[in-house]
């Protein structure tokens, strides 16, 4: 996945194909720092009288982690676990459907934690190193090896959420992600987007519902139309 250039992205006025209604002009990548916190673990908040408050994250991270022990089997099974609760927690932070995470992290690295690309993308998520230093600068966490998973989503999920910020719509962000946003800005100034690179897309999302079907979960909005993602409600 290349790297963004993190300037010039305000101005582009036009829509792609089939997006054209739909779709806002994009804002700049904000360089500023994330006003999410890091994924933190820290125990739920219970009351006597009254179940914990986080029970229902605590369900995702067991469905994530189920997901993760089928996909890392070698994997020890207090980091696997570690590694789950990040994912809920990072998507929970950023408006994300946590499936969606392990959707894009299974067609960027099929789940290799040391896959690296001919472009030098690395990890999970497939973050060329220098985006994942920029997204750890802007959210204050400590600088990690990108092929230390949780590190690596960490930063891969709060980059998603700035191309959801950016592009404004799910479809296009992940093409963002895929192709790098100002390749995409670029054919939405020229008014259409190549079908080449809807391919990447539809790809997660067919993942996205194997995986919804393989857990009985419902299908949720697309994340960039809604404040809170319905798993999370």
């Amino acid at each position: 996945m290349p790297g963004p250039t993190l300037r010039g992205l305000a101005g582009a006025a036009l829509a792609v194909g089939g997006f054209a209604a739909a779709l806002a002009v994009p804002r700049p990548l904000d360089d500023g720092p994330r006003p999410m916190a890091p994924a933190e673990r820290e125990p739920p908040v219970c009351a006597l009288d009254r179940p914990c408050v986080d029970a229902r994250r605590e369900a995702w991270v067991e469905r994530v982690d189920g997901q993760l022990a089928a996909r890392l089997p070698g994997a020890d099974d207090a980091e696997r676990f570690h590694l789950a609760e990040t994912i809920v927690a990072e998507a929970q932070a950023a408006r994300i459907d946590p499936l969606l995470v392990l959707a894009i992290v299974e067609v960027e690295s099929a789940f290799d934690t040391r896959a690296l690309s001919g472009a030098g993308a690395r990890g999970l998520m497939q973050l060329m190193p220098s985006t994942m230093r920029s997204e750890e600068q802007r959210s204050g966490l400590a600088p990690g090896d990108p092929h230390d998973p949780v590190a690596n989503v960490q930063a891969g999920i709060r980059y998603f959420r700035r191309l959801l910020d950016v592009f404004g719509r799910e479809d296009v962000a992940l093409m963002a992600y895929n192709a790098g946003p100002n390749q995409i800005l670029g054919y939405l100034r020229e008014g259409r987007v190549p079908d080449i690179f809807r391919a990447y897309p539809r790809r997660v999302k067919a993942e996205l519902r194997r995986l919804r079907r393989s857990l009985g979960v419902e299908p949720a909005p697309a994340v960039a139309d809604v404040a809170v993602p319905t798993v999370f409600q």
